[in-house]
């Protein structure tokens, strides 16, 4: 259970398998060919419409419709903005929060559907084309929001008792994260329900997700880790991981012990090709923990391009360090929750 779908893949196509037999089939042109049913008004239910050469087609384009107003309102990308500089005044260690941390969601819709069917039919006899329309009961679709949400709730809840008995830090940060990611599902499944009902009311939630991003950050905060670069090849690299690690909103310590961030930098010799210098590299990052396992390890290739020879080193520092400034946080975390 404390594992969670980063991505779930959106299913309108499997629809079909949610549909009833038992459709009307019109002999004269219906209604909701050119407007609203007066049989499936809007009020109570969500309805789309397909059309196609033959039946079959029409029904599955009908379908897809239908699972694609959904869609519209459940894809979405949530984007928590943070930023994290850290100093010492005094010998003593502060943070403030300018974090960034991006989590892409994804909510499927084939449990929300669940229910659907084709309600009518028509053949157009002028052109033979063939009309299908697609319905759902909106109180359905409610209670179907309803039971992913408390779904959902359900998980947080245990996600947030877990990481309030936990001491191992890495463990920590990823029940908090968890619970965070479920949440952010959650307002995505609200927003839906808010438009399903037609009241705008849905469920609040019990939980603030800003009071849950500042309990993951202050977890984050709290787990120190040691900066280690065993391979450099250009030079600069302790300063630029350090660098990612502050903006991703990890602590860096000298002290030996816990929690180790490693960096390896192999660089494979300059080529000129079309009067152009050019060199690969391969990026390594690895998360140990205290008694030497690996709980994460990611590489990245790389190639940059210059003018002179002597430029490629300057243009692979900052190619580096680019892309741990842009990925370390979520690379890190991605380790941590798929303990």
């Amino acid at each position: 259970m404390r594992q969670m779908h980063k991505s779930i893949l959106l299913v309108g196509v499997l629809l079909s398998s949610c549909m009833k037999s038992g459709s009307v089939v019109n002999t004269a042109e219906p209604d909701w060919i050119r407007g609203e049913s007066a049989h499936y008004p809007n009020a109570q239910y969500v309805v789309a419409s397909g059309s196609a050469a033959d039946a079959q087609t029409a029904q599955k384009r009908a379908q897809a419709n239908l699972a694609k107003v959904f869609e519209l309102r459940i894809r979405e990308s949530a984007t928590t903005t943070q930023d994290v500089a850290s100093h010492k005044v005094d010998g003593v260690e502060t943070v403030q929060s300018t974090q960034r941390i991006d989590s892409r969601i994804n909510v499927s819709t084939d449990k929300i559907i669940d229910g659907a069917r084709i309600a009518e039919q028509w053949k157009n006899p002028d052109d033979l084309t063939h009309y299908a329309l697609a319905v759902l009961d909106r109180h359905q679709a409610g209670n179907n929001i309803l039971s992913e949400i408390e779904k959902l709730d359900t998980e947080t809840d245990y996600e947030l008792k877990h990481a309030q008995a936990e001491t191992d830090g890495l463990l920590k940060v990823a029940a908090l994260q968890n619970a965070l990611t479920a949440q952010q599902k959650r307002e995505t499944l609200q927003k839906t329900l808010k438009v399903i009902d037609l009241s705008g009311r849905g469920v609040p939630a019990p939980w603030n997700r800003a009071e849950l991003r500042n309990r993951l950050q202050q977890a984050m905060s709290a787990l120190e880790m040691q900066a280690v670069v065993n391979t450099d090849s250009v030079g600069g690299l302790e300063t630029i991981l350090h660098g990612a690690m502050a903006k991703a909103g990890f602590i860096t310590t000298s002290a030996s012990g816990g929690y180790r961030l490693g960096l390896d930098l192999s660089s494979q010799p300059s080529f000129r090709q079309q009067n152009w210098h050019w060199q690969r590299a391969t990026l390594a990052l690895r998360l140990e923990a205290p008694d030497g396992s690996v709980r994460g390890q990611k590489s990245w290739p790389l190639k940059v391009s210059a003018s002179q020879p002597a430029q490629l080193a300057a243009r692979l520092r900052a190619s580096i360090e680019k892309k741990l400034n842009a990925e370390l946080g979520a690379t890190v975390l991605g380790f941590i929750v798929g303990q």
